[in-house]
């Protein structure tokens, strides 16, 4: 049978392509860090190379998920096999959203690398430690594990494995949704990578640590189990799990705006990772900081948490959960809006994790500067209420909140750029992050520089209050708060 190239087929083979081509980038990369170890390690120890070697092949199972999943998508297309027919454009975004679950979580290789390479060159040195390395190794892992999992649900619900279509152009963009959610929160593994390569060599050192680097090491876990959660959620109250799909495309638009919040603020894992390793490495040597190196390790959480409350929130008054209510092509649009504002300003955690892992490192030394360690943390999470606040408007003033939407389409979609101005300007709270690590520092050492250091911290702050008036006055202008 010959296959008609339609819509549908081009966005399913794209979807193929990038299911093995992203995750092929986090195999490559990963295996590279891991394999850059082993070379120097075997040059002074060629009897370690059988065990460098298994190292490094830690991280390429994420690209034989990706190659697992694209086989597939092929597979279901009839590109290979003998099958055929059209596909239709319902198909083509669910196949496109399937290999966008496992292609973007499979970039989680690069943190499963970073362990790897920490395992190489600890269990080179300590023989006895190389089980603990490798169980730090894998820990990685899982968020690879979620892409793919949601890759085959989305093949399996929308009928792709079966060959009895049941998709909808909603469930379709909702599939998309579910990848970002999942893909892109996958991407905490780099986090996690960074807290278990801390932990593999504090363990190494310590072995008494091992049970307490762990538990930094899970830490970075949670944003990846915050994106399942919602790509379920969004599978469920599309009717994608049931059977039952939805038909109106709002509800897709609206699940990508929900992908966009979980999936983006599940980055902030990487400030949490960086805050994480310093209290592995701290607690090894000293085991009562343990708590307070905790506490620092955790703040970066809360940037997660307020993508995964707008996630939420979207579901809710979209009239998702309850399909009480047909959302209109503005409420979609407008979640977009919302999802990329709280999204991208939770990477503000990166920052975060900066000042934390100072103030770990500063509070095992002298347990008297906590509460000032803990004011220079708290400042870079200023961006990410910025993108709270932008997130909320939108939905608040487009009557999504109120479930009275009377925008129009095209202002919704213009509100994207509000969302634009105040996630990304909510970026500027890394270099706040770095100023803020280093007036940890500097108040350790002197305790009366701690106004004249906070005024050098809170300088990149202007930045983000940029982006917060400029998308303000792109609400005005579209008129969401009753201008023109």
């Amino acid at each position: 049978m010959s296959i008609e190239i339609t819509a549908g087929f081009i966005l399913a083979v794209t979807g193929a392509g990038l299911a093995v081509g992203l995750s092929a980038i986090g195999s490559g990369i990963g295996v590279g860090i891991a394999g850059a170890t082993g070379a120097g390690v075997i040059a002074i120890k060629p009897e370690k190379f059988g065990q460098a070697l298994v190292f490094q092949a830690v991280p390429q199972t994420q690209g034989m998920y990706g190659l697992l999943v694209a086989v597939l998508i092929l597979l279901s297309t009839g590109v290979i096999g003998g099958g055929g027919g059209e596909v239709s454009t319902a198909m083509g975004l669910a196949a496109l959203g399937a290999g966008l679950a496992a292609g973007i979580a499979g970039i989680s290789a690069i943190g499963q690398g970073i362990a790897a390479s920490a395992g190489i060159a600890t269990s080179s040195e300590r023989e006895e430690s190389m089980g603990r390395s490798l169980v730090f190794s894998v820990i990685p892992e899982t968020q690879a594990i979620y892409g793919l999992l949601v890759a085959i649900l989305i093949m399996a619900f929308t009928g792709m494995l079966t060959g009895e279509e049941i998709a909808t152009t909603a469930t379709g963009l909702a599939a998309i949704g579910c990848a970002l959610a999942i893909g892109i929160a996958g991407i905490s593994a780099i986090g996690q990578g960074i807290a278990a390569a801390a932990g593999s060599a504090a363990s190494a050192e310590h072995e008494a640590s091992f049970g307490r680097s762990l538990v930094f090491s899970v830490i970075p876990e949670t944003q990846a189990i915050y994106g399942l959660l919602v790509a379920i959620l969004i599978m469920a109250f599309t009717g994608m799990i049931a059977g039952d799909p939805v038909s109106d495309a709002a509800f897709g638009i609206a699940a990508i705006g929900c992908g966009f919040a979980i999936g983006l603020a599940g980055l902030s894992a990487i400030g949490q990772g960086i805050a994480a390793a310093a209290g592995a490495a701290v607690s090894a040597e000293r085991t009562e900081s343990f708590g307070r190196s905790l506490v620092f390790s955790v703040i970066p959480e809360t940037q997660a948490i307020y993508g995964l409350l707008v996630a939420i929130l979207i579901m809710a008054f979209t009239g998702m959960i309850t399909r009480d209510l047909v959302p209109t092509l503005a409420a979609g649009f407008a979640a977009v809006a919302a999802g990329i504002a709280v999204g991208f300003a939770a990477l503000s955690a990166i920052g975060q994790g900066i000042a934390a892992s100072a103030g770990i490192a500063t509070t095992s030394e002298r347990e008297e500067t906590f509460g000032k360690g803990l004011v220079f943390t708290v400042i870079p999470e200023t961006q990410a209420i910025y993108g709270l606040l932008v997130a909320i408007l939108v939905m608040a003033f487009t009557g999504i909140i109120t479930r009275d939407v009377t925008a129009t389409a095209a202002a919704g979609l213009a509100a994207i750029g509000a969302g634009f101005a105040v996630g990304l300007a909510g970026l500027s709270a890394i270099g706040q992050g770095m100023t803020a690590a280093a007036g940890i520092g500097a108040v350790a050492r002197r305790p009366a520089s701690m106004g004249q250091s906070l005024v050098f911290a809170v300088m990149a702050e202007t930045f983000a209050i940029f982006g917060l008036l400029v998308a303000i006055l792109i609400m005005f202008g579209i008129g969401l708060f009753g201008g023109v």
